[in-house]
């Protein structure tokens, strides 16, 4: 039979353990400490672009972190303010990981100022956005110029399609075709 002291004993040092336990927070009257919240992905300052028309913007690159997710497991999608000079088509979003880059192309003779807008998604739907302005400058195209870079090849030089047609140059010297397009006007 045990003895008194030994009940006392044990009912002491339960007393005093749900005391700690009580202290702890772990009584279930006490309100839990808050979960840690999930931060927002990160984008790379990406500088505002100006271009030509007809030229293709980029490829520019840029980095994306996150403090919880690892940066080949966050979505990057990217957006524009219109499609009047970049389409869907022409938005090209390349790389995995940390390091991704974005190829834009413009529509043919297509001008104007368009923002392109890049999201970051983690595993948990926080998203983060960067901005930045891309202009398509209108450009003076000189049609002798056109010509010249067109027609005016030496034999050994890259034939020129288009619209199906091949145009191979056939005279020995590409200064033969300059004269007969008028070097000097416009």
């Amino acid at each position: 039979m045990p003895s008194h002291e030994t009940n006392t004993a044990r009912l002491v040092l339960l007393a005093a353990t749900t005391l700690v336990v009580a202290a702890c927070g772990s009584s279930g009257g006490g309100t839990p400490p808050a979960p840690m919240a999930n931060a927002a992905p990160a984008i790379s300052a990406i500088s505002d672009r100006s271009v030509d028309q007809d030229t293709v913007v980029g490829p520019i690159e840029f980095s994306v972190t996150d403090a919880e997710t690892p940066a080949s497991q966050l979505t990057v999608t990217v957006g524009t303010s219109g499609a009047s000079v970049f389409p869907a088509d022409g938005i090209m979003l390349t790389g995995s990981g940390a390091m991704r880059s974005i190829t834009l192309m413009p529509i043919e003779a297509a001008t104007g100022a368009t923002t392109i807008t890049l999201t970051a998604i983690d595993g948990e739907g926080v998203r983060a956005t960067r901005t930045f302005q891309v202009a398509v400058n209108a450009r003076n195209a000189s049609i002798r110029d056109w010509a010249l870079t067109t027609f005016a090849k030496a034999e050994s030089d890259e034939v020129t399609v288009m619209n199906g047609y091949t145009f191979t140059q056939d005279a020995d010297d590409p200064a033969i075709f300059e004269p007969l397009i008028g070097a000097g006007e416009e």
